[in-house]
């Protein structure tokens, strides 16, 4: 199983979307054989979708810019070797990986969280949401 592979001292990164959706089953025998199934809800399927290749694109993009698995804590940078392990991986970074993109970046992490939250809110991440409102509850009251 390889969802995507980056080598951010050569610039590169591949992605593949396709084991992401879930009206898919995958032989656990023959990687090639896969079997689709109905599903009652488009949106849940969307949504489900969306949020995968989220996690997927944050970890890929952040090995091309040089971080590493995380060792420390759950996060969106622990590494993964089925897609069972993959599906429980947090949506966000930890705070340690969270400092290393916004030291090579030089994004503001408040300004960070208040778009993911309207990014969120328009493709109905509900989770994600409410996670990033804590998150946000924490952080400003915090800094104030």
């Amino acid at each position: 199983f390889v969802a995507g592979m980056a080598a951010g001292n050569h610039r590169v990164g591949v992605f593949s979307f396709s084991r992401y959706d879930p009206t898919c089953t995958f032989s656990t025998e023959f990687w090639y054989e896969i079997s689709h199934c109905e599903t009652t809800d488009i949106d849940d399927n969307r949504c489900l979708v969306l949020q995968r290749s989220c996690k997927l694109l944050v970890h890929e993009v952040a090995h091309l810019l040089g971080v590493d698995h995380c060792i420390w804590y759950d996060c969106c940078m622990n590494g993964s070797g089925h897609l069972s392990e993959d599906f429980r991986q947090p949506m966000f970074l930890c705070p340690v990986d969270l400092n290393k993109l916004e030291t090579l970046c030089g994004f503001d992490v408040v300004n960070r969280y208040r778009n993911m939250y309207k990014f969120f809110e328009k493709h109905k991440l509900e989770e994600e949401k409410q996670w990033i409102e804590r998150r946000l509850k924490e952080i400003v009251i915090k800094i104030d």
